[in-house]
């Protein structure tokens, strides 16, 4: 009975994930800080430093590319990528809100 319990339990395998740093330059000279989260289960997140705020995301639906909606519905900024491209846009709690794109042109630059 000793030996039972001193048995080593399967230990329970945690996701793997993969995480990316990538700094995009988007119209008007305004740079955009993105940190992503990729769990092998199929979620995805990304924060974005933005105006001196850092913007946690989740990701969303999308046609295309990839679609990241800020965590906070009352601060409902939007992040769009496709490819090295983004774009950043924001659409109000109000059900009759229409999405207004705040950068577009995001490129994907190195690193400095």
């Amino acid at each position: 009975m000793l030996a039972q319990a001193t048995q080593a339990q399967p230990m329970e395998q945690q996701p793997a994930y993969e995480t990316q740093v990538a700094r995009y330059q988007c119209e008007g000279n305004v740079r955009i800080d993105a940190v992503y989260l990729n769990i092998d289960n199929g979620s995805s997140f990304a924060t974005l430093y933005y105006k001196d705020q850092l913007i946690p995301m989740h990701s969303a639906r999308s046609g295309s590319g990839a679609l990241y909606v800020a965590d906070d519905e009352q601060n409902s900024y939007r992040w769009h990528t496709k490819g090295k491209l983004g774009t950043l846009s924001f659409l109000e709690a109000d059900h009759t809100a229409q999405e207004q794109t705040l950068l577009k042109d995001c490129k994907e630059i190195e690193p400095q």
